[in-house]
């Protein structure tokens, strides 16, 4: 940290609080996120951890990058690429009209960033607006890999309570732990709906109610359109609603909802995650072939400038999207969520109860939910020095979630005391 003058904090994450800093020979601006170790020698969190081994490898200009990891007694410092917002404030941002162009621009990224981690075999899990951070020039970076897993064997089982509520997709609302990337797809064709209505599309304070939200929306689903539907550990019945047809949802005075637009919405949000499109065949969809063409870098929406003294030590606490760049503090709404997947992630949740229009069946009720999603941990790809170089003072003991055994062999190597992190399948 010698080498940086601390500045604004920019929010406070799960694990720490994140700084705008900036490097004292360069004058590169950056956010800092510092990880605190935990109490009495339990050092520092697995989820921390998992995601700075992780994204070490994973290089692209679609993702944040993590410039450096600074070992200190107290805990690590991740020193990453700063961005001054992200997409969630520029969808909830109504003085800036967003053009065809430019969210046709948005979803490529977005695609781009999905298609660079699952040819990879990582699937993210978090997929949401404020996890798309948003440069100065106006391009998105994804960012908090915090609930990422290496994916394809067949066997592997994962937890469900992944996502926040509004972004989670149908299958695992029902409690699948049998999954790979199409999730993923799942949240980015919901972000592609909330680019067109500048508001979220499944909004639920329950499982049942965003069910709901997504029945109303996409029709109740049959034993002929998804096959293993009725299997899944949490299934439920609902009652019988036709698809009203994504054209009646966004009508054609709705800036950027045109046949091809709908199209490509509708292959990304398939009930039945075998029939999901995939991020690179999204891609080559005829949508973003079609005029306007995306917009470039240079036309846009750019976010508000920092001025050099925030990043050199202005002092003060400074709240909003930047802080998303390591994790930081969100929205209302967010850290609503951000709050229930936490909880869920701790007890094991599955789908909450809930009333109202298309609701399930009687007698076809679920245990209560949990409380709602997990805080962002850091978003860090790349890592500029190995963990081996972590202080022999951080080397405690790793708390919950499982560490799977490639996690198991590198904190192995690196002396962490892995009792309570033992083996296993599952997250």
């Amino acid at each position: 940290m010698e080498y940086y003058t601390k500045g604004v904090v920019l929010g406070v994450g799960t694990f720490g609080k994140v700084l705008m800093a900036m490097h004292k020979e360069t004058g590169e601006v950056v956010a800092i996120k510092k990880i605190q170790v935990g109490e009495k020698g339990e050092g520092v969190n697995v989820t921390a951890l998992r995601e700075v081994k992780l994204l070490r490898e994973l290089r692209s200009p679609y993702l944040v990058r993590l410039l450096e990891v600074l070992p200190q007694k107290k805990g690590i410092n991740l020193v990453m690429e700063y961005c001054a917002s992200d997409l969630e404030h520029v969808i909830k941002d109504r003085s800036r009209l967003l053009s065809a162009g430019d969210i046709k621009a948005y979803m490529q990224m977005i695609l781009r960033a999905l298609q660079f981690c699952h040819e990879r075999w990582v699937v993210h899990r978090d997929i949401k607006p404020n996890n798309f951070l948003v440069t100065a020039s106006g391009e998105l970076k994804l960012a908090d890999f915090g609930l990422a897993r290496m994916y394809g064997s067949p066997d592997r089982r994962y937890t469900n309570q992944v996502f926040a509520r509004w972004y989670r997709p149908p299958e695992l609302l029902y409690g699948s732990t049998c999954y790979g990337p199409g999730v993923d797809i799942w949240a980015a064709g919901c972000i592609f709906a909330e680019l067109l209505l500048r508001r979220p599309w499944f909004v639920g304070e329950s499982d049942v109610e965003v069910l709901t939200k997504v029945y109303l929306a996409l029709g109740t689903p049959t034993n002929e359109s998804w096959a293993g539907l009725r299997a899944l550990p949490a299934f439920m019945e609902f009652q019988p609603t036709p698809a009203p047809g994504l054209r009646k949802l966004f009508p054609t005075s709705i800036v950027g909802a045109s046949d091809d637009a709908l199209d490509l919405l509708s292959r990304m949000v398939s009930l039945d995650a075998s029939r999901r499109i995939s991020a690179a065949e999204a891609l080559q969809h005829r949508y973003f072939r079609s005029e306007p063409p995306p917009s470039t870098a240079d036309q846009l929406p750019k976010p508000a400038a920092r001025s050099k003294e925030d990043a050199g030590g202005g002092g003060g606490a400074a709240g909003g999207a930047a802080a998303a760049a390591a994790g930081g503090a969100a929205a209302p709404e967010q850290q609503q969520q951000q709050q229930q997947q936490q909880a869920e992630q701790r007890n094991g949740g599955s789908a909450a109860a809930g009333e109202g229009a298309g609701a399930p069946a009687s007698g076809q009720g679920r245990p209560a939910d949990q409380q709602q999603q997990q805080g962002g941990a850091a978003a860090t790809p790349l890592a500029g020095m190995p963990l081996s170089a972590v202080p022999e003072s951080m080397l405690g003991r790793i708390d919950r979630p499982k560490l799977d055994s490639s996690d198991v062999a590198f904190f192995k190597k690196r002396k962490f005391n892995l009792d309570d992190a033992a083996d296993g399948d599952e997250d």
